[in-house]
């Protein structure tokens, strides 16, 4: 009987014993919709049966009157419009978040869509830090 090889799950990070041991990525089923989703997101596909958070942001402030409305940018400052384009950044990485603590708001902040961009996967500490020194 062959060794069984035990492989890192790409997204969870955890050692297992892969059922399929050429094509298996991930721990399981949780895992690898967890990555699926995150590589969506990343590609610009809406989400499954509802509309993006700056649909829901949009229609809300409009039915509460506010016009002109502007918030600022968490990184440059620069303040935002609802017109204007902006994002929901996740302030630690994706990545190093669990399931529960993607869909949390504690973990999201406003950016414009140049830091966003600009910030990638960086914890906010290693951005804000590298702007400063450039």
């Amino acid at each position: 009987m062959a060794d069984l090889q035990t492989k890192t799950c790409l997204s969870c990070k955890k050692e297992y014993i892969p059922n399929q041991p050429s094509t298996q990525l991930y721990c399981g089923r949780s895992c690898k919709e967890k990555a699926r989703s995150i590589r969506l997101i990343d590609e610009g596909v809406p989400r499954k049966g509802g509309y993006s958070r700056s649909v829901y942001i949009r229609v809300w402030m409009r039915n509460r009157g506010e016009k002109n409305f502007k918030s600022p940018c968490t990184y440059c400052g620069r303040k935002l419009s609802l017109d204007d384009k902006w994002t929901l950044d996740h302030i630690i990485p994706r990545g190093e978040l669990t399931y529960d603590q993607i869909k949390s708001e504690e973990f999201l902040t406003l950016a414009c869509w140049e830091c966003n961009q600009a910030k990638g996967d960086m914890p906010v500490e290693e951005f804000l830090g590298r702007e400063k020194d450039e």
